[in-house]
This record gives structure tokens, sequence and C-alpha cells, in this order.
């Protein structure tokens, strides 16, 4: 078994896309207004509006932001900085400013639309 997909849920399907193509990303598969692939090299990434998702598990999902990170492995420390930057300059929102971790990576986090946690990381060396 291995992991080939991951859906981010959410309510504004074009506010979504926004977010993801300023973050660098580009759509590559539109098979609805309800589910959009963004293109990415190994797994797969989708996002599904809330509507789509309730239809299949029966309820619309409520919890927000903080149980799942997706984190980005960038090229360099000075790519870390300048994603969270564009992207706060951007108006989006930050969750935590650059900062250089004990464990040896250059770090920041911050939320989608929807308020999901998303990391932007590098090594230091």
């Amino acid at each position: 078994m291995k992991l080939d997909m991951v859906g981010i849920i959410t309510k504004d399907m074009p506010g979504a896309i926004k977010f993801y193509e300023t973050l660098g990303f580009q759509t590559v598969a539109r098979e609805s207004s309800d589910y959009v692939e963004l293109q990415h090299e190994g797994v797969r990434i989708s996002l599904n509006t809330a509507k789509m998702v309730a239809s299949i598990y029966g309820y619309e999902p409520k919890t927000v932001g903080d149980t799942v990170e997706l984190a980005f492995l960038c090229e360099s420390v000075e790519d870390v900085d300048h994603a969270y930057f564009k992207m706060i300059d951007a108006g989006y929102e930050s969750f935590r400013k650059p900062w250089d971790t004990f464990w040896g990576q250059r770090y920041a986090i911050i939320k989608d639309i929807d308020g999901n946690l998303l990391s932007l990381f590098a090594d230091l060396n």
C-alpha cells in the first residue's frame, strides 16, 4: 500500500485555486467544479468542495486546520522565506514566521483559505 493522494477540502473552490496557484501550483485536472487536481510530482494533491465531500461522507466536514499538516520541501532557505512572504504579501494568513529550527531546517507555517496549516521548509546546510 502507498499514499497516492491528499485531498484538501474547501468551502471556496475559486479562492482555494487562487491560493494554491499563488503558492506556485498549477491546476492540471478539472473533473468538475467540485474537484480539481494540482500539478505535483509524487503524491497527488486535489481540491475538493465541502459540498462534494458531504455527498460522500453524509455530512459536511467541520474540523478545521490543525489535525493534519502538509509540509512542502523548498529548494533552499531563501525559497522558504520567498514563498512565505509572497503569500503574506498576497494577503494570506501567517501561522508562524520563518525561523531556524533546532532540528536543522528553515521553517515557516501559513494557513490556506480554509484554515489548513501548510509548512514550508528547507535544510539549513
